[in-house]
């Protein structure tokens, strides 16, 4: 068996799959380590065949991006074991959505996509100051590995004022010239309220309609594991409160 080190980002598995692949490493004779430290070949591989060179479809370097970012280790064997079929087997292999390893691949890609679309919906700056200077900061919970795919939205969008966000996965900061990523922190360094919250919920409150309120819908699009993240969150039981009262 051959251990393979990877981090946690696709730069740092890209590299370590090529090598293997090129060698003709079997996905069932490679177990995938976080251990950075290890060496690439802690066995001395002796390939049946060797691949001279490498190239496939621009959709599989898309899609691997994406699962990259997918909180789970065995995206790491998934990957390489496409790879591996797409070098050696078949490469029209993503054409074949029936397959199981191409389908658990997409949906790791749509979880991807639907938590940087809930990263973008729902990260909430709060205005605070530090040494006389003004900064946005925010708290998120995301489910994935998607803060450096998330937060260039953040820089177009604000891109004129500072702000760091800050999640248990990561941490994103921007100065309004360079987007820098950080270590991970935790929810006690969430910043409190600020003042311009007040107004928030009385827009929030003033743009609700309950006569339209469909509840299972509402928790599908707005899940309910964010609420604690999200100032308006407090009003939502009163407001559903009140709508079924009205209807």
């Amino acid at each position: 068996m051959i251990r393979a080190p990877v981090t946690n980002d696709f730069e740092s598995w890209r590299r370590t799959a090529r090598r293997l692949v090129l060698a003709g490493v079997r996905p069932n004779d490679i177990v995938w380590s976080s251990e950075t430290q290890s060496a690439l070949f802690e066995a001395q591989v002796e390939p049946d065949i060797v691949l001279k060179n490498l190239s496939v479809p621009a959709e599989f370097v898309k899609m691997t991006s994406a699962v990259a970012c997918y909180d789970a280790a065995e995206k790491w064997p998934l990957l390489y074991r496409i790879l591996y079929r797409l070098a050696y087997e078949n490469r029209n292999l993503l054409e074949i959505e029936s397959d199981a390893d191409v389908r658990a691949a997409r949906l790791m890609e749509k979880a991807i996509r639907r938590d940087v679309h809930k990263f973008h919906a729902f990260v909430r700056f709060r205005r605070l100051e530090c040494e006389g200077k003004e900064i946005y900061v925010a708290w998120h919970e995301p489910q994935h590995f998607t803060v450096e795919r998330a937060t260039p939205f953040f820089t177009r969008r604000f891109g004129t004022m500072k702000f760091s966000i800050l999640t248990p996965k990561g941490c994103a900061n921007w100065d309004r010239k360079d987007l820098t990523f950080s270590s991970p922190v935790e929810e006690g360094m969430a910043p409190a309220a600020d003042e311009m919250e007040d107004f928030w919920l009385l827009y929030y409150r003033s743009i609700f309609n309950p006569f339209r309120l469909k509840v299972r819908a509402m928790k599908k699009e707005l899940p309910v594991r964010h609420w604690p993240t999200l100032p308006e969150a407090v009003l939502i039981p009163e407001l559903v409160r009140q709508a079924r009262e009205k209807a």
